[in-house]
């Protein structure tokens, strides 16, 4: 892993951004996600007020990513236009409202139609919302891929359903109820809510829009597998993972380097062997204990900043695609570049997709089979930096020494990767 950029000197890359940022006009979409009772927003976050949150988040983003990379101070004010969408419901009504929003609000329709660069951020429930409007104003002409770049950040998205032990609580039982049997109906990749929702993923990654999927570590609500979508690839496709700072104590540990490569893998293209999955319920947050996670994603400011290196790092602003894990308040990069021709191919990819369908409960004795496949998996040991990798975490599981009974369980199950020679 590499440690992040400090930015460009060279005053010919600074006089490039300028040049590349002239009379450019940017958009910000924010999209909420949605939790109706006032004990749960207290848990996992308010539902409304989150969109222009977003929008502002990312607009500091792109001033501090042009400032830091090509020491260019954008005037955000004259460049940036602010669309905060709000409105509650089920994922179809919740479409049909925002869409009818922007059609009566002709000034944020303009922005959107006539803007060069469209950032859109989103959370939770808001994550399906979002991919099914922005597939609606494509379908229906208001914007146009041929001369605009669309980029959207989902940060802990309801993509494949929340936990499925959830749907058994005390507090989703107070849920409203055709809202919250919706949530877990995209544990079904059948459902026809789920068909609905990752048509409109495939046709918008099909039309060029890059996808960046966030999911955090320790969320209690949405698992991991869910957040960064597991059961789709694609080129356009960016998975990255928010850790909380708190959890960042110990920086060698051995479970954050796992998860991490895990992501790693799929962004290079490559399988992690369903690690993700039987991860994530290992790493699942308490809905009771306050401590962060599904909300805290958004307050992270690199989580956005990831957004905004993908939009101008890549064609048809820069010559390559970055690939970046979150971890924490701090971004650790795990890069992959390839070339402008590869990046421009992305958009002719076809979109592959799996059916998926939620467990209860992972058999937890997959989890050594699943790493004894990954660390004799042909594609990853012809990779040098990945066999780096592999050896980094063998020598990080003799030194790991979980105290929580969870945890403990985890590393007895996974003991037999000792016996693996590298």
């Amino acid at each position: 892993m590499v440690p992040p950029s400090h930015g460009h000197k060279d005053p010919a890359v600074a006089a490039a951004a300028k040049k590349m940022m002239n009379n450019k006009r940017i958009v910000i979409v924010g999209v909420h996600g949605w939790f109706p009772m006032k004990l749960v927003r207290s848990m996992i976050g308010e539902p409304t007020g989150t969109s222009i949150k977003f929008c502002e988040q990312m607009a500091t983003g792109i001033k501090q990513y042009f400032q830091e990379e090509h020491g260019v101070d954008l005037p955000l004010g004259d460049v940036v236009t602010l669309v905060p969408l709000e409105g509650e419901g089920k994922v179809e009504d919740r479409v049909h409202q925002l869409y009818e929003k922007l059609l009566n609000n002709s000034a944020w329709l303009e922005a959107v139609s006539s803007a060069d660069v469209i950032l859109w951020a989103t959370h939770s429930q808001g994550t399906p919302v979002s991919m099914m409007l922005l597939r609606h104003l494509l379908e229906r002409g208001h914007i146009h891929l041929i001369r605009q770049s669309v980029c959207l950040l989902a940060m802990a998205g309801i993509s494949q359903g929340p936990f499925p032990a959830l749907k058994g609580s005390l507090i989703v039982k107070y849920f409203e109820a055709d809202a919250a049997r919706e949530l877990f109906e995209f544990m079904d990749s059948s459902s026809p809510i789920s068909v609905q929702f990752r048509t409109s993923l495939a046709y918008i990654l099909h039309r060029g829009v890059k996808v960046v999927l966030t999911g955090s570590m320790q969320d209690q609500v949405v698992p991991l597998y869910s957040a960064i979508m597991t059961s789709i690839d694609h080129p356009n496709l960016l998975r990255s993972i928010y850790i909380d700072g708190h959890l960042l104590t110990e920086k060698n540990d051995f479970l954050i380097h796992l998860v991490v490569f895990a992501v790693k893998l799929r962004n290079w293209g490559l399988s992690d062997h369903n690690l993700v999955v039987h991860l994530s319920e290992v790493l699942a947050g308490s809905l009771y204990a306050l401590e962060g996670g599904h909300s805290t994603i958004y307050e992270e400011l690199e989580v956005y900043m990831t957004a905004v290196k993908y939009t101008f790092e890549t064609a048809p602003f820069g010559q390559f695609i970055r690939k970046t894990a979150i971890v924490g308040e701090h971004v650790q990069q795990a890069q992959l570049s390839v070339e402008k021709e590869e990046a421009e191919e992305a958009e002719e990819a076809e979109v592959n997709m799996t059916p998926f369908v939620a467990k209860q409960q992972q058999n937890p004795f997959y989890l050594p089979w699943i790493l004894h496949g990954i660390m004799t998996d042909p594609q990853v040991l012809a990779n040098a930096s990945l066999v780096d990798d592999l050896k980094q975490l063998l020598q990080l599981f003799e030194q790991w020494h979980p105290t929580s009974a969870r945890l403990k369980e985890l590393k007895y199950r996974l003991d037999p990767i000792r016996t693996v020679r590298l």
